[in-house]
Order: structure tokens, then sequence, then C-alpha cells
């Protein structure tokens, strides 16, 4: 696409930082320091063994480094990937500010915050109400064409679908809160349900007519200990409203007509249930009324208003039976006394979109695809992708993004969202109809969102589901814009547009899916026999896992699990106690590289600094020394000259005698290893182990205490 398409367009490529002549990577070559970054260098080594101390000294050196991060390289291959893929290289400048951005940077961050940009959006907002004679800048005689982004563009209307929500209405203000409840009370009392079922009548709404049918339920609620609450048995009031030339509710729902339901209950302070019924909710001590609701195709803000006209519908019909019915009053349903505790589970926005033309969004390699496995966490119970063709191709496809990775897709987006690509049931039923042309949706996903989404978050809700599913869309190659060669309306789904502030993004899953790939190739380079295990314990082991439960599987101490997380950090979600990899995707090019990891290791070729340490005081990796590193959380760094290796242990031990026979069962491993003496330990390493009461231990003349083997 464009830069004229995105909302970035106003930020344009930023100038070589240098001329043409110059790479990228400047060549370079430098003898190895201990000190340089692990996760920056790939490192290899060229060594010799002193007979004396058997100690290896490294050799290596590096062969390029990058002029924007100045990370050094040793392997070409690995500097040639790295070219055009740093996080610090400027890719973009804005044209009004001038200010560079890089590849990590939140360019609609930016814009929000750019005073340049502000006072030139303020000019030509100006221009326009001067040209159009108002400040109306979202019709169509606004004199900026669709191409312009320094104001709102116009975009295909997507079609609410499926809603659902709690909204609760306070009447605490009113003489009798309840007096609508009693209302329904009194036409319950009217009419004959035994005999006649639900009462039906009509409702204008829209300008049209619709079938509304009144019912109840009982509820389990103990009868309120008031005076004014005369009733023995508290049910709760079914209100269902559908088209009309349908005989019931259902005959609508089975085949996907609009329609809206709601089930009314009446709330109060200090609300009881009866005997061996669930304790109900009431927080916020509301007095007056929760209404469940559920419906689709209305637009998500109607919902109170369907409610009130059905209410008002209902009302019409008291009076057939008894003289002077309780009245209903649905003026105590108006918006201004929803609850701020009301709340939303589900709402949904689709498009239809021609079929055949939604290929690259439901391929093996598509945006529904990719979006699973680069965006859902690999261990997460709610990562989900679906993908079901025995009907037709592309009959139920889905993925799943939770609230975390939100963001990483579109900037700033905070909700869970599942996106769909789907036919109707049995699309051969309505073959050669609309109906046989797929819906692309997305929807919000309550059941994995970390907190509550709310009523007056309406707004947001649209604005983020409309958002995902514009550039759902325009990553697939489906335009954005109306467009009757690809769409198709159905009785519900208009092709039309509107104009509208949205934030419509180049493809971010390449981005993503190169950051990841970069992410796995330089982790697992550098991987240790640990870091190896951990991985493939990750990759095998189902269900949830967490640090204690991976020390225990791959028999080493605590403090080396959390260790190896840290330098698996790139690669693995650590968070409240629960271990994953990042992606399904990262799980996925993980299960290859990992082979060739272990076998490099095998063969003494660790790239991490303790690696190396290790390496020249015993052949392999399997071996005592190495594994009691590893059981108590040993790590090495290397010193200049003939001065001791620094030793670090990270278990804590309770006390000083602990602390020595755990040096000195370690002493005894790397003896057992490398055949020198048990006193020659302390002249190769300068151990220090912190105790668990914050004291630390380390020994400056062990070596006496040492002595000499056997």
């Amino acid at each position: 696409m464009t830069d004229s398409d995105d909302l970035f367009g106003q930020l344009d490529e930023a100038e070589a930082v240098t001329d043409d002549q110059t790479d990228s990577i400047q060549s370079s070559v430098e003898q190895t320091e201990t000190d340089d970054r692990r996760e920056c260098v790939d490192i290899s080594t060229e060594s010799t063994v002193s007979k004396e101390s058997r100690r290896r000294t490294g050799m290596s050196r590096y062969v390029a480094r990058c002029r924007f991060c100045r990370c050094k390289f040793q392997q070409h291959r690995i500097a040639a990937r790295h070219e055009g893929r740093c996080d610090v290289e400027p890719v973009a400048q804005c044209r009004y500010c001038g200010e560079t951005h890089t590849r990590a940077d939140d360019l609609e961050l930016h814009l929000k915050t750019c005073e340049a940009y502000e006072r030139a959006e303020k000019r030509l907002d100006e221009e326009s109400e001067a040209e159009t004679g108002d400040g109306d800048r979202t019709t169509e005689t606004a004199s900026f064409g669709d191409d312009d982004d320094h104001f709102s563009r116009r975009f295909i209307d997507p079609q609410p679908h499926e809603f659902h929500g709690y909204l609760k209405w306070d009447c605490e203000d009113l003489d009798n809160p309840l007096r609508s409840y009693f209302g329904l009370r009194s036409l319950q009392g009217e009419h004959d349900f035994e005999q006649h079922g639900r009462l039906r009548t009509t409702a204008e709404i829209d300008g049209s007519e619709w079938n509304v049918e009144f019912g109840f339920k009982s509820c389990g609620l103990a009868p309120r200990d008031a005076a004014n609450f005369q009733l023995e048995e508290v049910r709760e009031y079914l209100v269902y409203v559908y088209p009309k030339g349908y005989e019931s509710w259902g005959d609508a729902k089975s085949e996907a007509r609009k329609r809206a339901y709601f089930r009314i209950s009446p709330r109060w302070p200090d609300i009881e249930t009866k005997d061996g019924v669930p304790s109900m909710s009431n927080p916020c001590d509301l007095e007056g009324y929760d209404v469940e609701v559920e419906g689709s195709y209305w637009d998500f803000e109607q919902y109170p208003s369907v409610l009130q006209q059905s209410l008002n519908a209902l009302k019409t019909r008291q009076g057939f039976r008894f003289n002077s019915p309780t009245p209903i009053y649905p003026e105590d349903f108006t918006t201004d006394r929803i609850h701020t505790s009301s709340n939303i589970v589900d709402a949904e926005l689709y498009v239809r979109v021609l079929r055949g033309e939604t290929g690259e969004a439901i391929a093996h390699d598509g945006t529904l695809q990719q979006i699973s496995m680069l965006l859902a966490g690999d261990r997460e119970g709610y990562a989900k992708s679906v993908r079901d063709d025995r009907e037709c191709p592309g009959h139920y496809h889905t993925a799943t993004v939770g609230p975390r990775r939100a963001g990483e897709m579109i900037g700033s987006h905070e909700l869970a969202k599942e996106f769909k690509h789907y036919h109707m049931r049995n699309p051969d039923a309505v073959e050669g109809t609309p109906l046989e042309n797929p819906k692309i949706g997305v929807s919000f996903q309550n059941s994995i969102h970390d907190e509550t989404l709310y009523w007056d978050d309406l707004d947001t809700l649209v604005t983020e589901l409309d958002e995902a599913l514009l550039n759902v869309l325009n990553w697939s190659n489906i335009p954005t814009r109306p467009d009757g060669q690809m769409y198709v309306e159905d009785d519900y789904f208009e092709v039309s547009g509107s104009r509208r502030w949205r934030k419509i993004l180049p493809d971010r899953l390449p981005r993503i899916e190169v950051k990841q790939d970069d992410q796995i190739f330089a982790t697992a380079a550098q991987m240790n026999d640990t870091d190896t295990e951990l991985v493939e314990t990750l990759l095998t082991d189902g269900g949830e896992t967490s640090p204690k439960e991976l020390a225990h599987s791959i028999g080493v101490h605590l403090d080396t699990v959390y260790r190896a997380l840290k330098r698996l950090s790139p690669l693995v979600d650590h968070t409240y106690g629960e271990v994953q990899l990042g992606s399904k995707y990262i799980a996925q090019e993980l299960t290859g590289y990992i082979d060739s990891v272990s076998d490099s290791i095998k063969s003494g070729l660790e790239n991490a600094l303790d690696g190396l340490t290790r390496a020249e005081a015993h052949g392999g990796d399997d071996d005592p020394w190495n594994r009691w590193l590893d059981r108590y959380g040993g790590e090495i760094s290397r010193t200049e000259g003939a001065e001791p290796d620094e030793l670090d242990i990270g278990f804590q031990p309770a006390s000083l005698e602990e602390a020595r026979r755990l040096l000195r069962s370690g002493a005894t491993q790397w003896s057992k290893v490398t055949e020198e003496e048990l006193r020659q330990f302390a002249f190769e390493f300068d151990p220090k182990i912190t105790l668990t009461d914050g004291q630390v231990y380390a020994p400056r003349r062990f070596a006496d205490a040492l002595g000499t083997p056997g």
C-alpha cells in the first residue's frame, strides 16, 4: 500500500545517515574482551589449552559492527541477517518537525505530541472551514479528498452483529425504585400463560413493526424484607423482540435474523437468595434492575432504546383483565439511569466479502494464521487458531489475541479479540444468494480479557473493533473503502462508507515475524545446555508451567532456571509464576533450531561466556562439574591476566558451614573432571556465595581450607 493510504503517511523515509558508498555495517577486526554483551555477539573461539592450568584463552575476531546499535559480529551470515533489521536504525522522519524515528518508535504517539503537526492540522482545519462555511470536516463537500490523511478518511461501514451485556439501571431516586417490576408482575397476572404461552404484541421500532413476546422464570431470589414488597415469589421477566413474519423467537434465531432478548431481574441492597441457591451479587447496593441483554444486528447503543420501546408496547396490553393494573414505566429505563457497573461481554462487527476474494485472509500463511502464530502465546489456554474447511474452503477460521498482544498488533489497543472468517452453517442451502459469500469479523472476547469492559467504554470498544477489522482487511488486500465489486450486501450489511479517524497501519505481521526470527536466531545461537533443556521442556510439555516446575523437570536449582529465563527473555514470557514460549511461531521455529543447538553445545561450541569458561576446564557438558554448576546456579565470569575467574553461586545456603561444604563439593567435582589437585581449584576461581541472611561468603584463603585431595 502507498504512504497516502496510511495514517503515518506524514512520516517520510529518513535520509541516509551516510552516503551510498558507506555500508550499513562497518567492518572491523578486534580482540575479544571479557565484558562483551552476550545478547549482541555471536561468539566462536579459536583456543589453546595450557598444559599447566588447562585454561582456554579466546581468540575470537569480529568481522563487522553495526553502525546504528554498535553490535559486533564474528560471522558474515549473522551480520548480513542483522542488516536492515536493526531496531535503532532510523526508518522514518516526521515531515513537520524533522524528528527521526526507529522501528521501535510509536509513530501514532509522536503525531499526537508533535506541536508542528498540530499547528499544520489547525491551519488546514481553518482553511477547510473557510471553504465550506462550517467546521464539518466529515462531509462529502469537504475540500480534502479521500486520500488526504490530515483528516478523516472514508471507510467501509461494518455491520454490528452479536452483542451480549449486563445493563444495570439505578432507580434509587424514585419514590418506588421497583415500580416497573411490580408493573411487569401485574402484567403477568393478566395473561393466562398456561393456555396461551407467552404474551405477544407488536412494537414500532425504527419505523418497522416488530413482534414482542413477554414471559417469566424463577430466579432463586428470596423475597425482600420490606413493607412495600408484598410478593411471595420473585421472578425474572423476559422480553423477546424479533421480526414480524416469524412465529417465534426461536424461528428467527435459527435463521439468524435481527433480534433482541432482555432478562429483567430486580436488585436491592442486602439482596439474598433462597436456601440452596448460590448467592446473588449486588456489589454496588443497586436499587433498580439488572438486565441481561443479547441480540444481533442492532447498533450496540440501540439496545436500551429497544428495551424501552418494547416495554412501552407491553404497557399498552395492561388493563385487559384488571381495572387498575400497576403500570409499567418505560421511562425508568432511560440511558441516563444506566449504572456505571454495566458491562459488555460480547460484541462483533463484520463485513461480507465476495467469495473467492478472501484467499489472503485464510491461506495457511495468510493474515489470520499469522495473527495466531505470531501474537498468540504458546501456552495461554485461550490462545487458539481454528481452521474448519469441512463444509467449504474458509468455512470457519478464527484467530484469538489476548489483551497483552492487542497493542503489539495495533498500537494503543487493549481489548482481547477474535478474528473470524466464516460462512453460513449450511453453505449449500444459500448457494446463489448473497449469503453464500463469507463474513470477515472481529469480536470482543470477554472470557480472556483481564479487566471488565464497561458500558461507558462502548466508544472504545467500537473504535478498537472497527480499527482491527479495517487493518485485517487491508493486510489481506481487501479494500477498506466501500467497494461494490468486492463487498456484498445482505439484509443488514450495506456497502456504504463514512468518514472517520481510524489508524490504518502497514502490515505489522511481517515486521513481527522478522523481529521474532531475529530473536530466535540471536538467542538460540547463545544457548547453553540448561537453556536447551528448558526450551525442550517448554516445547514438549503441555499445560501451564512455573519456574519451580521447570527446575524439578530438568533437575537444576531454581536459581539456575531464573538465570536461564533471563537469558531467554526474548523468546520466553515469564509472568505471575507462569512460563511459556512467546508465541506459537517461536515454538514452531525453535523446534527446528533446538537439535542443531544441542549438537553445538555437545561439541563444545557454547556461545555464552560461562560456557566458554567451563569448556576450558573439561571436555564435554555432561559431567559432574557442569551438573554441579547448573544445580547450584553457578555463573563464571572471566578475568584478565592471571587473576582467578569469578565464581558466583546462585544458591543461598543457610550458614557459613553449609557454604563451605557446598564449595568443597564443587571443587571435588571440578577436580574429578580436570584431574587437577583439589587445592588448584582455589587458584582457578574466586568463589562468592550469598547466604540467606544476606551475608556474603568470599573466602580469601580457600586453598588452605581445601588442602590436598584424598
